[in-house]
């Protein structure tokens, strides 16, 4: 009830599109280098306050892996790396903008989506020196914290940090870098 009762009264209607870019890393990984990431969210206004958020998020970073690689010679990059982990990830979030000025806004989410996660590592059959790779998909639970700031009318430029929550490990994922958001007329 309460919730037809928000959509039957809201107060504000707009669209948002992001997008953001920057670095992305993982606790659970030995000596993990952080690469790039970049993500797009579809930002729907239930109120001024209320938004419904899908998105996608798409992204890697460097580790050393010793338990799925079997190359004998430890290959090993300056880094202290050897393998890449990607992490591809379309959610569905509930975020509430808990500071609202007219040209500042503090966002935090919270929600659900599914993610696809491969690993590449260097791999020895027989004597053939290759590259193995890993792939599962699961649920994870994306956490967002954005910072924006009003640069015209329709613009607006700030920051976009989170992380994602995957039930078999505490943190999976970290991110953070720029966001750059326009308004739907």
């Amino acid at each position: 009830m309460t919730f037809l009762l928000t959509v039957k009264g809201q107060e504000k209607k707009d669209l948002v599109i992001s997008v953001s870019s920057g670095l992305l890393t993982s606790p659970i990984y030995e000596n993990t280098s952080a690469q790039g990431f970049y993500k797009i969210d579809f930002d729907y206004y239930l109120t001024s306050r209320h938004v419904i958020t899908t998105n996608y998020l798409a992204g890697q970073h460097y580790y050393y892996d010793d338990i799925l690689s079997n190359d004998p010679s430890g290959i090993v990059y300056k880094d202290g790396t050897n393998s890449i982990a990607e992490y591809r990830t379309t959610s569905v979030m509930y975020k509430h903008k808990v500071i609202d000025y007219s040209q500042f806004s503090i966002v935090p989410g919270a929600g659900i989506g599914m993610m696809t996660h491969t690993r590449e590592y260097p791999y020895q059959q027989l004597n053939t020196f290759t590259t193995g790779k890993s792939s599962w998909s699961d649920l994870v639970f994306p956490i967002s914290l954005d910072i924006n700031y009003k640069i015209f009318s329709r613009w607006q430029f700030g920051l976009s940090g989170g992380f994602l929550v995957h039930p078999d490990f505490p943190i999976l994922a970290l991110k953070g870098g720029p966001r750059l958001s326009f308004v739907l007329p």
